[in-house]
């Protein structure tokens, strides 16, 4: 029924729109003009056919957004879940009921992640903190085409403040809940008449929510900084380069332990050695825990270099190099009993290095524009596991895993003005890659180590040692993805459009095989085909921005993470169809009023599966909620010459949804609303502000990852999201 009305309504939307346009009496204010550069060139936001949400810098500031997985409370049927294994920096991003569903270095995102056109590959290290943004561009939908593998649900593009040459500074101080202290530094100049250069530093530091016998869990200690030079010699050239750099030491994510059942091996085997202690108690107060020990970690150093070189061949033609080189260092873990038992847990050594180069030629001829890119991507990712089974036995088994990935494209992507009114574009990307994967597997008892014996043989395509548990694979896997469609230009404020695009995610390895070498078995790579119609529309003069969408996604192989006693598979068990709907809207009513809404609808019909621990053939897609719902309302009041005082609100809600395959009902995250506010006051020259700002005003607190562990340890645990925090801030500007 909720979907009926949904699609009656964009009917109603799309048949009405031009008429919409009939002359008003003049406003003073105005929506402003959104460039974006989601088909790798700049454009205007509602001339580009590509469902979008665009953020700006200063619309995060404002809405207390510092870090990147926020920026679901703005954007419709976007969600973000913390890595299970403890780590608060891992990004899994699900767009459009498609995304991450592990952290470790087999597995590959759905969800693209770019900093200033370089992808950044794995999960963990890449929650970006949001001190010199310029903009986000959210990008739903199949991006296979321009943006590659690993983009079947869609892009999120970050783009960063180039400096200008102008000389400007700010900086901003913070104080806040749990003993926030926290300076961010921005600063730009010229050197030269060719040469500018900026640089930012910010640092926050607070105490942790979930009260531990040793430190707190939760705790906020990071710092981070760039640098960026920007060379124009010419008319005809220009050259970027940016550093960053990222740290944090922190404790582990806060964890709970959901339910504990008696019955199974590692439980029963405590429980026998450890009569006058055993395990274990799920957690009454998700905000105190009884973990101990030196599992819990969420430490993290990076290191990024981007190089920008573009070069105006002529008018009509421009060429663009861009090389990245990152690298990541992470040591993350979890106490997953929650209790001093020390009964289980792990923690995950990674290290990471990538390296990308992609050259792109970007051209217009009469009513031809078109873009067409060669890439080349490589990364190394070594990953030291120990996964305790019995700590207090000193039992535990290690895994030595590394991985290899290289990968070469080559795509095209053109549009044609067949008249004023109708485009036509298409476009095609061909992707080769090979993946390298060594896995070495050892046992320790009562702190011993010797060699863990491994039953089965595994996939054909890995060499197995079984004296030493050692395995040797290599794969490589070619995808083809096309894209094609036509827009329609109405008039200069209304524009719809329609295209079919298909993307994919890489194959890989199940990296978690335990049991038995024949749990270590290839997956294929997934495809999503996607299908959608879509209008852009500046309504009322232009003070009435609305935007929608309506899609249809084909996905097929899904790679699913699965559970059972003994092991761990990933399998391409599953495919599915998922249909929904978007809207945002922005309006100006007044000059003092700005009002934003985002709305998003999803329906998945899965196939599910069946295997020898049950049927799951009646299941939904995780971290798909059938609704969700933003607004923003934000209120100017000018106060003359002595400044402005701006008042806003907003708030998320979100229908039920579950955080595993299988929809256990424990893992079930109810239908919740989360609110904030902000009041924010400017000096009349602007150069100063006073900010106070809070999130989760209603402290709601709902699940936001979870993990089955009740066939191996007997237990469900999971994680929460932050209680209500409020922040002041002072931000001065020279």
């Amino acid at each position: 029924m909720k979907k009926k009305y949904l699609i009656a309504a964009i009917a109603a939307l799309t048949t009405g729109l031009p008429a919409a346009t009939l002359p008003l009496p003049a406003l003073a204010a105005t929506l402003e003009e959104v460039v974006v550069t989601a088909r790798k060139r700049a454009e205007s936001l509602q001339t580009t056919p590509v469902s979008i949400t665009t953020l700006s810098g200063e619309a995060l500031a404002q809405a207390g957004i510092n870090q990147l997985t926020a920026i679901e409370r703005q954007t419709p049927n976007l969600n973000f879940t913390v890595g299970t294994g403890g780590g608060s920096s891992t990004v899994n991003a699900f767009l459009r009921g498609v995304g991450e569903f592990d952290f470790i270095l087999t597995t590959d995102p759905a969800v693209g992640l770019y900093l200033d056109g370089i992808y950044l590959s794995r999960a963990f290290g890449a929650n970006l903190e949001l001190s010199d943004v310029e903009r986000i561009e959210v990008l739903r939908g199949p991006q296979g085409t321009l943006f590659g593998k690993n983009s079947i649900g869609g892009a999120i593009s970050v783009i960063t403040r180039k400096p200008t040459g102008d000389t400007d500074a700010e900086v901003k101080l913070s104080a806040g809940s749990r003993d926030l202290r926290g300076i961010s530094v921005y600063g730009q100049t010229a050197i030269s008449d060719t040469l500018a250069v900026s640089g930012s530093y910010l640092q926050r530091k607070a105490d942790g929510w979930q009260k531990r016998p040793g430190d707190d869990a939760g705790d906020v200690d990071l710092a981070t900084a760039r640098v960026i030079l920007n060379w124009t010699p010419g008319d005809s050239f220009e050259s970027t380069l940016s550093v960053d750099w990222h740290e944090q030491d922190q404790t582990g994510y806060p964890n709970v332990m959901l339910t504990w059942q008696d019955g199974t091996t590692f439980g029963d085997l405590w429980n026998l050695v450890n009569p006058g202690n055993p395990c274990c108690t799920p957690n009454v107060d998700i905000d105190r825990s009884g973990a101990g020990g030196p599992l819990p970690n969420d430490d993290v150093e990076g290191l990024g270099v981007n190089w920008t070189n573009t070069w105006q061949v002529s008018e009509a033609l421009e060429l663009k190099s861009i090389t990245g080189y990152r690298e990541v260092e992470a040591l993350f873990g979890r106490d997953g009993d929650n209790s001093l038992v020390n009964y289980n847990g792990d923690v995950h050594d990674q290290d990471h290095e990538q390296f990308s180069q992609e050259f792109q030629l970007v051209g217009t001829h009469g009513p031809l524009e078109w873009v067409g890119g060669l890439y080349y991507f490589e990364e190394d990712t070594q990953d030291d596991t120990d996964l305790i089974i019995i700590q207090g036995l000193g039992t535990s088994v290690s895994f030595d895993n590394r991985q290899k990935t290289t990968s070469y494209a080559a795509y095209a992507h053109a549009s044609y003005a067949v008249s004023e009114q109708l485009d036509l574009f298409a476009g095609i990307r061909y992707t080769r890659e090979e993946k390298d994967f060594t896995q070495q597997i050892s046992n320790f008892d009562f702190g011993v180590p010797h060699v863990f014996f491994i039953p089965g043989l595994p996939v054909d395509s890995c060499a197995f040692d079984e004296p030493t548990a050692y395995f040797d694979c290599s794969q490589d896997w070619s995808n083809t993805s096309p894209k094609a469609g036509l827009s329609w230009q109405f008039n200069d404020d209304v524009m719809a459009f329609a295209h079919v695009s298909r993307g994919f995610r890489s194959g890989g390895y199940n990296g978690r095989a335990f049991g038995s070498a024949a749990d270590l078995q290839e997956y294929e790579p997934e495809i999503l085909t996607g299908y959608e119609i879509g209008l852009k529309a500046d309504l009322l003069q232009r003070t009435l921005r609305l935007n929608g969408a309506m899609f249809y996604n084909d996905y097929e192989d899904i790679q699913v993470l699965i559970t059972r006693a003994g092991s761990v598979a990933v399998e391409n068990a599953s495919k599915a169809s998922i249909e929904g709907v978007e809207l945002e809207a922005t309006w100006l009513p007044t000059d003092s009023w700005q009002i934003q809404a985002g709305l998003g609808y999803l329906s998945d019909d899965s196939d599910g599966w069946v295997d020898v621990t049950g049927d799951y053939t009646d299941t939904e897609l995780k971290h798909t909620p059938e609704m969700t719902f933003n607004l923003g309302l934000d209120y100017l009041w000018n106060l003359g010459d002595r400044g402005n005082l701006l008042l806003r609100g907003d708030m998320r809600y979100s229908d039920s949804y579950y955080l595993n395959a299988v929809n256990s009902p424990t893992l079930e995250v109810p239908g919740h609303s989360l609110f904030g506010v902000g009041l924010i006051y400017s000096a009349p020259r602007e150069n100063w502000e006073l900010a106070l700002i809070g999130t989760n005003l209603g402290d709601k607190r709902v699940l936001n990852s979870g993990f089955d562990g009740s066939g191996f340890f007997g237990y469900f645990e999971g994680s929460y999201n932050r209680p209500r925090t409020v922040e002041l801030s002072l931000t001065m500007r020279l």
